[in-house]
């Protein structure tokens, strides 16, 4: 309708469909898969909402710290340490607003700590896509086609992790930062960064983008199933417990 009929009553559609679709599908799989359900569809919802918008303003406080090489200021081309501090500093950024919403809803669970974090993450990717579909001009179609397709691995997942990550850490005891330092929390960590990074950087894979957007998704999912699958292994340790 946009292109074809030249309809830009469409825009706002398209830009609500192309940013949000995908992200939000992506997290209601994640709150059917916690076998939990102790954390309500409300609260999901309300983390996705002001989790994504209070994680995109802690990263632009904190991308106030951090300076790019020419080649990316002058053509837009990311070099590899450009895309590092773009890997952890958005990563840095989700992770502080998903150990509030965890802090708060005082879960327990590796599947609360991914679902908590594939909520703010896919908050995150559904208002970042839709400030570059917004700014696409007359590529918007095609941006939002891409960045639709590719969120199922982006930002959703990688918040997944650290979100996960959190909760193996933190288990039964009360949040504390200190709990970020981790070996075991600042693994994962590192895996989202180096992902992200590699997402972002100007590289190809025998040079197809796409190519390299498919493996780093697949990645991501492997990560996550490992995860999940700790937390699936936490329901038969209490329930043999209780039977005990």
């Amino acid at each position: 309708m946009v292109d074809g009929f030249s309809n830009s009553n469409a825009i706002p559609g398209l830009i609500l469909v192309g940013a949000f679709a995908v992200p939000f599908s992506g997290l209601v799989f994640f709150f059917e898969s916690n076998a939990f359900k102790d954390i309500s569809l409300f609260e999901v919802i309300k983390v996705f909402f002001i989790g994504g918008i209070f994680s995109m303003v802690v990263t632009l406080f904190l991308y106030q710290f951090v300076t790019f090489s020419s080649t990316s200021q002058i053509f837009g081309v990311l070099t590899l340490k450009d895309s590092l501090s773009i890997g952890i500093v958005e990563e840095l950024g989700k992770v502080l607003i998903i150990s509030y919403f965890i802090s708060q809803l005082d879960v327990h669970h590796v599947l609360d700590g991914i679902l908590i974090g594939a909520a703010v993450g896919s908050g995150f990717a559904a208002f970042e896509t839709a400030g570059y579909i917004y700014r696409a001009n007359t590529q918007l179609v095609a941006v939002a086609i891409l960045r639709g397709w590719s969120a199922i691995g982006g930002h959703l997942v990688w918040a997944a992790i650290t979100g996960g990550a959190i909760m193996i850490v933190k288990r039964d005891h009360p949040f504390k930062f200190s709990q970020l330092l981790d070996t075991r929390f600042l693994v994962f960590f590192v895996l989202a960064v180096l992902m992200h990074a590699a997402w972002d950087w100007n590289i190809t894979i025998l040079g197809s983008d796409y190519l390299k957007l498919i493996l780093l998704i697949g990645l991501a999912w492997i990560v996550v199933f490992v995860l999940m699958n700790a937390g699936l292994k936490e329901i038969s340790h209490l329930k043999q417990q209780s039977h005990s």
